[in-house]
């Protein structure tokens, strides 16, 4: 039988110190994702404003780099992601009108230079149905 004396109580943690876990571990991630930000997303960020101040209701998203899959394997891409209110179908005006607008846009914002292939979604969104979506890449090389 054990002795009363040797019985030790349980280890507790002061709520002071849980609180001050917490803003600690808020605090890192905020600053993670503000360096993320500013690191990754930043440079296209005007590119980003110009096209959601042309297209309105497009939530432009415009990515560069490299694939998962390829990470500095090959030369780096840029994506510019679209959302538009029509099916984008190659055979529809529209498109073409709307993907020369947006090389318009990118040209003026970015150097294409720094980059091997230009990508662009044109993405329509159905509601209880899969996104429509058309895909325009060219090799920077050849624009």
């Amino acid at each position: 039988m054990e002795n009363a004396a040797s019985v030790r109580p349980p280890r507790t943690v002061s709520g002071r110190w849980v609180v001050v876990a917490m803003f600690a571990f808020g605090i890192a991630a905020t600053g993670g994702i503000w360096v993320y930000w500013k690191l990754h997303l930043a440079p296209f960020m005007p590119l980003q404003k110009a096209l959601a101040a042309e297209f309105e209701k497009s939530s432009p998203r415009v990515d560069g780099g490299w694939t998962k899959n390829e990470y500095k394997q090959s030369p780096p891409l840029l994506r510019v992601v679209l959302r538009v209110p029509y099916e984008p179908d190659e055979r529809d005006a529209r498109v073409p009108a709307t993907i020369e607008r947006v090389l318009t846009l990118t040209r003026a914002h970015i150097d294409l230079a720094a980059y091997d292939t230009l990508e662009i979604y044109l993405v329509h969104y159905v509601p209880e149905k899969n996104p429509q979506q058309y895909e325009w890449r060219r090799k920077i090389s050849e624009l």
